[in-house]
């Protein structure tokens, strides 16, 4: 199942890749510059309204009625994709402008609407598959960005239709294996009470997108061609792969100011480059904003699913908040690039120099931002005394739900029932029926193979916690 969802997310990536880097088959027919980036904006723009939209789900998931509407700008996307290149090489011209940002427009909307699409079958992982997940696809995502690149246009065309369609199929299917997804139906209003967002947060990511959008407008100016095609593909894939290596090192210990520190001095270190180099290494620097930038989005995401179980609240609120406003900071970077691009000046190691400051500003934000967020699981503080002083009761269970291959609710369930909570107790704390709690033990028990409560705390009590 894993691995299908690896498929399926990583056609996603492609065209998210295809969409907000140069390309070989949708970017030749445009000669000014100021053009891609008007496009780009136009992307981000609906990509981070579709975000914040899905995050504002009443229930915290989309409604049947909304599900359709998602698979309607879905399938608009491909329309756009196979329209808007096909009449450009019939009438040998550019479409009209105003045309060309609406379908941009919507063909972010439908991204969007295909991501959020798969993240409530992302959200029943357990932490480490959901690392898995994101990281792997988004690595596939890149190897196939460069795979149609190299391809002939028409081909190329083709695959950006057929892709989200295929990842959509492949997503119904998982959906429909998976089963119900009770568990994941958190009202709005409950969301907002126990997330607990800092605006400063929100000014971080919002910061950091112009920083990323910036440098990706960088890249929109350089010449589109293999080499480049492979660095892009190359730096994305190194990104997501150390996302991948940071979320196994710190599973369960993931700081989110923690995660926004470590990935600053790469900021710094690239656009101090861009401002004083030119050549090589200012493509090297953008370049490696690039990995920092699928870095910091696959790093997020997967935070933001594991927040939203510990903190009882709906993972497509914490998401389509976290996205929307790092969707936000892009259009603003791409924004400012097209200032000095429109009018044919363009100067972007003194756009790199304005970034730099926006950075030193963004310093004061990293440093003086609360280094503890709150609790993400409070019944840690209801373990056992001796055991939580040093962490090893929670790492007993963390053991024993891993090797037992437990989703994330059901981890949920397992801890609570480690500490002896009945079933009333557990299904108003997670918000869920007392069927579904039902249903949750029966598997629990059977995936650990056993079949009392005695049995479960002898498991945990034979758990080692150094395995954790």
């Amino acid at each position: 199942m894993l691995l299908t969802m690896v498929g399926g997310m990583a056609l996603f990536w492609t065209c998210f890749f295809a969409m907000l880097m140069r390309n070989s088959f949708l970017d030749p027919g445009i000669d000014r510059l100021w053009y891609h980036l008007a496009l780009r904006i136009a992307f981000f723009i609906g990509f981070g309204a579709c975000c914040l939209t899905m995050s504002r789900a009443p229930e915290g998931l989309p409604s049947p009625r909304a599900r359709r509407a998602m698979t309607g700008f879905v399938a608009a996307f491909c329309v756009i994709a196979a329209v808007s290149p096909t009449a450009y090489a019939a009438l040998g011209m550019p479409l009209p402008l105003a045309f060309d940002l609406a379908a941009w427009g919507l063909s972010g909307a439908g991204l969007g609407c295909l991501l959020f699409s798969w993240m409530p079958a992302v959200s029943r992982l357990d932490e480490r598959s959901v690392a898995r997940c994101m990281a792997l696809s988004t690595a596939c995502g890149g190897f196939l960005y460069l795979i149609i690149n190299l391809l002939p246009s028409y081909f190329s065309i083709v695959m950006l239709v057929v892709c989200p369609l295929v990842s959509l199929g492949v997503e119904r299917v998982v959906a429909h294996e998976a089963g119900p997804d009770e568990g994941l139906r958190i009202p709005l209003a409950v969301s907002q009470e126990k997330a607990g967002l800092s605006w400063a947060f929100g000014v971080i990511y919002l910061v950091y997108g112009i920083v990323f959008g910036l440098g990706a407008g960088s890249i929109t100016q350089l010449a589109g061609d293999p080499l480049l095609f492979a660095g892009i593909a190359g730096f994305a894939l190194a990104g997501a792969l150390a996302a991948l290596a940071f979320m196994h090192r710190f599973a369960g210990r993931m700081r989110q100011i923690d995660v926004l520190r470590m990935v600053f001095p790469f900021l710094v270190v690239s656009l101090v480059s861009m401002t004083l180099f030119t050549g090589p290494v200012y493509a090297l620097s953008n370049l490696l904003l690039l990995a920092v930038y699928v870095f910091l989005v696959v790093v997020s995401m997967a935070f933001e699913v594991h927040t939203a179980h510990n903190r009882h609240a709906a993972p497509l609120y914490f998401v389509g908040m976290s996205q929307g406003v790092l969707g936000a900071g892009m259009a603003a970077g791409f924004a400012l690039g097209l200032l000095p691009a429109a009018t044919g000046a363009t100067n972007y190691a003194v756009l790199s120099g304005v970034a730099l400051g926006l950075v030193v500003v963004l310093a004061a934000f990293i440093t003086f931002a609360p280094s503890r967020r709150p609790a993400d699981d409070d019944d840690a503080a209801e373990a056992p005394e001796h055991e939580h002083e040093q962490g090893r009761w929670k790492a007993r269970c963390t053991v024993v739900a891993r090797e037992a291959k437990l989703s994330a609710r059901e981890t949920e369930v397992f801890f609570l029932m480690a500490k002896g909570r009945g079933i009333e107790h557990i299904q108003n704390k997670l918000c869920i029926s007392s069927h579904t709690v039902k249903s949750h033990t029966y598997n629990i028990y059977k995936k650990m193979g056993i079949n009392s409560r005695e049995e479960l705390l002898d498991a945990i009590e034979a758990a080692n916690p150094d395995d954790a």
